[in-house]
């Protein structure tokens, strides 16, 4: 009696480890088509400047009461932001080094207590996928996007050229 206790207990605590993508449902019909989806490095010209990689995805044939929130990119979540000359494209920017600003550290406890928890990263993504949050008939539904095209590398000069 004891043993199949035993080994009831072990198939059900096999049966609840999942992948960290099992407490998410990924829609198959997303009421909008991926017209173009990519992400492209960038550099400054200068040290300081930095350097990060930007996001963009187009969507065509998209319901007008869809609020796009995040694009979930390379262990990060990022805001995704409408362009201001297509409204059916959205971007993201991942700036190498940002993930620890807007961190309050003082040796004031109640100060440092201010910081916002740092939520782990809840899905296991390819270099070139992404996955979108977005609002629909009152709930938050998630895509993944399979394959992101790379574009060449935007680097930028160190200065202004001159007139």
């Amino acid at each position: 009696m004891l043993s199949l206790l035993l080994v009831g207990l072990s198939l059900t605590y096999c049966g609840s480890s999942k992948s960290s993508n099992s407490k998410f449902v990924f829609e198959k019909n997303p009421p909008f088509k991926i017209e173009d989806a990519f992400f492209q490095r960038w550099a400054a010209g200068i040290k300081e400047g930095g350097s990060g990689i930007n996001i963009s995805i187009l969507l065509k044939e998209m319901q007008p009461d869809i609020a796009v929130q995040n694009i979930y990119f390379r262990s990060h979540i990022l805001e995704a932001k409408n362009a201001p000359n297509n409204s059916n494209t959205f971007t993201a920017n991942l700036v190498h080094g940002s993930s620890a600003k807007g961190v309050i550290m003082d040796s004031d406890s109640m100060k440092e207590a201010q910081n916002t928890p740092y939520d782990e990263f809840p899905f296991e993504l390819k270099d070139n996928e992404a996955v979108i949050s977005y609002w629909f008939d009152g709930k938050r539904n998630y895509f993944k996007i399979h394959n992101l095209s790379e574009k060449q590398e935007i680097a930028y000069p160190q200065a202004p050229p001159h007139n």
